[in-house]
């Protein structure tokens, strides 16, 4: 079910899509976002990893992306898309792992599984689609404290090795669920390399902003401040919610669009956010939105502004 955002400010939610749906889109988005992986392809000779293989870039592209790698991950995109976004921007926007919670999520990058399904070249231009099947990140967030980065990289070396173990262990028992998809990238050759080609000039640019009405001990985090958009694929915004306090709290939300006239063509197809909130003391939790905007108005929007509002209520 589909919900068309109709005025500046909408308060309230919508039916959850399908959860194979969901997953889905949090896998896409944050590769574009979007995730956490390393690719497992078939042997294609000694030019596997080379720069002008385009499909090692895809790969290398996509276990940079997958764990949140991004200062690597750039390294991999296209000088025209770098001429319209720096690196720091975008390594900031995105919302990078460090520490110990980056190893972790290295380690689930290895075992993801990616196949082609279709590559065709014409002179410095390539399109790739491939397959995967990658472990669900959602499924294991209980083991790893809901990717609480504070928390991850707080832990002893031993605690370490044995979060890492029971890791491995799941994938040896067949007990890591995964999620399937697929994607198209297009590539283009630069001198003797193939780049990841998003075209982020013609994409529209979303900044997401997050505003408390008053001082508390509920920490907001965005796990991306900035989006670009991707053709005709939806972007979602991601964000944790952290009661440090010693008392339950009770959040109202409501969210701002900006331009205003850009609400009547932004649909939000997935909520995870309602205009409730409630955490108990000492929680963390959180959550998904995914917006589609009309693709006939995309030329008119090349910025948005989404800003999140809470309220303490008493």
């Amino acid at each position: 079910m589909r919900s068309r955002l109709h005025a500046r400010q909408v308060s309230g939610s919508v039916p959850k899509v399908l959860t194979v749906l969901r997953k889905a889109l949090v896998v896409l988005i944050l590769f574009a976002p979007t995730a956490l992986i390393t690719v497992h392809l078939d042997d294609r000779g000694p030019r596997q990893t080379a720069a002008n293989d385009p499909l090692a870039v895809v790969r290398s592209y996509l276990k940079a992306t997958y764990a949140r790698d991004y200062r690597t991950a750039y390294g991999y995109i296209s000088a025209a898309d770098q001429r319209v976004r720096a690196e720091d921007s975008y390594v900031q926007g995105q919302g990078e792992f460090t520490g110990f919670t980056a190893r972790l999520a290295g380690k689930l990058a290895d075992f993801m599984d990616l196949n082609l399904i279709d590559e065709s070249s014409e002179g410095d231009r390539s399109k790739i689609k491939v397959e995967y099947s990658v472990p669900s990140s959602e499924d294991v967030s209980a083991l790893v404290w809901d990717w609480n980065s504070e928390k991850l990289n707080s832990l002893s070396t031993g605690e370490q090795a044995l979060l890492l173990d029971a890791l491995a262990e799941r994938k040896r028992s067949g007990n890591l669920p995964r999620v399937q998809g697929h994607e198209t990238f297009e590539l283009i050759r630069e001198g003797n390399a193939w780049k990841i080609f998003n075209d982020w000039a013609g994409e529209t640019k979303v900044k997401v902003h997050t505003v408390l009405a008053e001082r508390s001990d509920v920490e907001i985090k965005l796990l991306q401040q900035e989006i670009i958009t991707r053709g005709e694929e939806p972007f979602q915004v991601n964000l944790k919610i952290n009661n440090r306090g010693r008392q339950r709290v009770v959040l109202a939300m409501s969210h701002l669009i900006e331009p205003t006239e850009a609400a009547d063509y932004l649909e939000m197809i997935d909520c995870g956010l309602g205009q409730r909130v409630v955490l108990a003391a000492g929680t963390q939790q959180e959550f998904s939105m995914a917006y589609l905007l009309e693709k006939s108005v995309r030329k008119n929007f090349r910025d948005l502004a989404l800003t999140y509002a809470f309220e303490i209520k008493k």
